[in-house]
């Protein structure tokens, strides 16, 4: 029961945004409902903000492969490839001086 409430709660309050003020907030209010026990509360408090940073990390991954996919798909030159491509004009230079 506790999993499914937990998930409502989740699901309903922009997660993504979630700060230890607010998940403070949102459980206070649960406590006073009393839906959650206040033995409960720093736990609960504690939980969802793990989860909110989880679900930002896991943005910021998709975010991240899907910007890399469709550069790759385009074919644009990354930084790396320019870092590379300077990387062998140095070494080249220095094989001419050489």
């Amino acid at each position: 029961m506790r999993i499914l409430f937990e998930r409502s709660v989740l699901a309903g309050m922009g997660l993504l945004s979630m700060t230890h003020d607010k998940a403070q907030k949102i459980v206070d209010e649960l406590i006073r409902r009393g839906e959650v026990q206040k033995d409960e509360a720093k736990d609960w408090v504690e939980s969802l903000v793990q989860r909110g940073d989880e679900e930002r990390q896991n943005l910021r991954k998709l975010i991240h492969d899907e910007v890399k996919s469709t550069l790759d798909e385009l074919g644009l030159v990354t930084k790396q490839d320019l870092q590379d491509l300077a990387s062998k004009i140095e070494t080249l230079g220095k094989q001419e001086k050489g």
